[in-house]
């Protein structure tokens, strides 16, 4: 298989589900004349199986191999293939499979983005490292390694990084479709661009264009819809991860939106992130969300405190939030649409019996809630005022890599997130006091006897769950083997569709 571009993606989750990003850029990559190939859900093959699928794609044209660092599985068992010494900032199997590559083919460049790409330390394994939104600059990277005129990359320690946010990538004409090498199956669940950056910039959020204008980077209307036609003609697909920092920062774009999905001749749902706030303050957002198939949503309130919101860009009265929350489900949504509310431990002027009384609120509230505690980082490209000014909001930060936020899931198996992040002390509490307390509300609240929401409640319609019924099960009454046998499933349909398609161009 004559394969220029091969993109190595994994979702290491208990449920079946796709990340936007390698699938973008392999989508751009083709649009400029290359071909590409996605391989997926890495982290269910095993290692030979793997390296087998990677080696039938190389051909004398292969010009790079790129992962995505956005969901690797970190926590993964070493793999039978000979470690390497890893200081790659990849997991061990990723790095020993593209160690073994590159001694084979010593010319294919290897490139690593995503969301973690800053952990990618200056190594002989990975030659250049992308930051942000790269579909151009990786087309650019390849165009100079087709041509043999090498483009001049800035380099820092020795290794080529790239800041994709600084090339234009025209977001508004983006005519985004799956590819029949991208194996989708029939009628999953399958996420969407709708428009990138944020137009806010809370103190606490560290995301490439956040603080963008209110119409900046918006997709145009009439191509998403061309989208979902196409995806609904070839797959059946009409549920959908809309990816969107907010969704409803603007009436006008919801507006827009609601006018060519709602005369689609089929009906969507989708889940996506929302702001509380403006909702309340454009009450006319409620009913076009309802009408175009908001199934879920996930609300960042992050406190109930007054004086915390006001430090982080939430200062909605919170008496008349709480209010809102309870009348937004109950009345406007008729108890349809379950959503999550999320709250972060540790803010400015958030004391621990101020946290509690939140929780001791939303123990009873109609919508799940979730908890993180407060993260201070001191690497990646992208950082927020907290990052940066930690100090200046009453923070004590380590020197030492010391905290490592993680919670329990039901199953008594833990997730380490695969950030990076710093022990930090204020006037009220520390980073592990934070991370104690949100794991103390998660086991109490939101892995016991709570609806299932979010991105895991479309998901669940993959495994031929209705809507109906996946909004009234609960996250106490799911076995997580079942649904991990269920993903298994799934992916042994997608495993075979790769192979008939590799098979197919060799």
């Amino acid at each position: 298989m004559n394969i220029d571009l091969l993109l190595i993606s994994d979702t290491a989750e208990t449920i079946f589900q796709r990340t936007i990003g390698p699938y973008q850029v392999a989508h751009h990559a083709r649009k400029n004349g290359f071909t590409a190939q996605v391989i997926d859900f890495a982290s269910m093959f095993n290692p030979e199986e793997i390296e087998s699928l990677v080696l039938q794609c190389i051909g004398d044209n292969t010009l790079a191999i790129g992962v995505s660092t956005t969901f690797l599985n970190y926590e993964r068992k070493r793999t039978k293939i000979s470690a390497i010494s890893n200081d790659s900032g990849l997991p061990e199997d990723i790095a020993n499979l593209l160690s073994s590559i590159k001694t084979k083919y010593p010319t294919i460049k290897i490139i690593a983005g995503g969301a973690n790409s800053y952990h990618i330390k200056n190594n002989s394994l990975v030659d250049v490292v992308l930051h942000g939104y790269s579909e151009q600059s990786l087309v650019d990277y390849l165009i100079s390694l087709r041509i043999g005129r090498k483009k001049i990359f800035p380099k820092f320690n020795g290794l080529t990084v790239i800041d994709g946010t600084s090339e234009h990538f025209d977001i508004e004409n983006l005519d985004h479709f799956w590819d029949k090498n991208d194996c989708v199956l029939p009628k999953e669940t399958l996420p969407i661009e709708i428009s990138r950056g944020c137009i806010f910039s809370c103190k606490f959020c560290a995301y490439p264009l956040n603080g963008k204008k209110k119409f900046d980077y918006i997709r145009d209307p009439e191509r998403i819809r061309d989208e979902l036609i196409n995806n609904y003609e070839l797959y059946g697909t009409t549920n959908y991860y809309f990816t969107d920092d907010t969704f409803n920062d603007s009436t006008y774009k919801l507006e827009r939106l609601h006018k060519v999905i709602t005369q689609l001749p089929f009906k969507i749902n989708f889940i996506t992130f929302l702001r509380m706030d403006l909702l309340y303050a454009h009450p006319e957002q409620i009913k076009l969300l309802y009408e175009m198939g908001l199934a879920s949503a996930h609300f960042g309130i992050e406190t109930l405190n007054p004086a915390s919101g006001k430090v982080v860009g939430k200062g909605m009265n919170p008496d008349k939030l709480k209010e809102f929350m309870v009348e937004l489900h109950d009345v406007h949504w008729k108890k349809e649409i379950n959503y999550t509310c999320s709250f972060i431990i540790g803010l400015p002027g958030e004391t621990l019996e101020s946290v509690q009384e939140s929780y001791d609120w939303c123990k009873n509230a109609p919508f799940t809630c979730y908890w993180f505690p407060l993260w201070i980082k001191k690497a990646g490209p992208y950082k927020s005022d907290f990052d940066l000014n930690y100090e200046k909001h009453g923070y004590i930060v380590g020197e030492q890599n010391s905290f490592s936020p993680g919670t329990k899931i039901r199953n008594g198996s833990e997730i380490i997130f695969s950030d990076t992040f710093y022990h930090w002390e204020n006037e009220h509490m520390n980073s592990e006091i934070a991370a104690e307390y949100a794991k103390k509300f998660n086991d109490e609240g939101y892995y016991k006897n709570e609806k299932i929401t979010g991105w895991n409640l479309l998901s669940l319609l993959n495994y031929g769950y209705t809507l109906e019924e996946a909004r009234t099960m609960s996250m106490n009454n799911i076995s997580i083997k079942s649904l991990i046998k269920k993903k298994r499933q799934m992916f042994e349909q997608y495993k075979a569709k790769l192979l008939g398609v590799i098979s197919a161009h060799k």
